[in-house]
């Protein structure tokens, strides 16, 4: 089992995984949790934020998911993940691979952005920042999309939310 959470930095991709993980590594001992910017700091440590780039490591990332998604362990995976292709590549080539969308509307993240992502490319310091001068594609088919905005559900219903999702399609039992 992959799951998979999709969205924009800052949308809580991180915090909701991880907060996923410790409840879910009590049922599922062969449960590992792969973080994005972990993942890039150990992995794709020689790229930058080019699309290019972003593709690249994209793709180590499906490619390691499906390697240890075979070998039988279970992924909570937390990434930006903004290449469509990919993510049809995931769905065809890792078996019970789902998506979880978080979902965050723009004033919200410009208050959050504990990277200061976006005011460095407001402030014209960096960019190739997703959803700012690269256009960041919305999953098609999550498994479920979460509002995240901060005043629709709070984390526990948010959590909730998830796992109930993961019931009713029998992922979870």
């Amino acid at each position: 089992m992959v799951i998979w959470f999709i969205g924009k930095s800052g949308a809580g991709k991180s915090a909701i995984g991880n907060r996923l993980y410790t409840i879910l590594k009590k049922e599922i001992s062969n449960l590992i949790y792969l973080d994005g910017d972990q993942f890039r700091d150990a992995i794709s440590w020689d790229l930058g934020y080019s699309i290019e780039e972003r593709h690249i490591s994209e793709k180590r990332r499906s490619n390691l998911c499906k390697l240890l998604s075979d070998q039988g362990i279970s992924i909570i995976c937390a990434a930006l993940s903004n290449a469509p292709d990919l993510r049809e590549w995931n769905r065809n080539n890792i078996k019970d691979y789902f998506e979880i969308y978080i979902k965050v509307n723009r004033s919200t993240l410009l208050n959050r952005d504990k990277k200061d992502i976006y005011k460095q490319y407001n402030r014209k310091k960096i960019n190739n920042v997703v959803g700012e001068d690269i256009p960041f594609h919305e999953p098609k088919y999550p498994l479920i999309t979460i509002n995240n905005n901060g005043n629709e559900n709070s984390f526990d219903e948010i959590i909730s939310n998830i796992l109930l999702a993961m019931k009713k399609e029998e992922i979870l039992t």
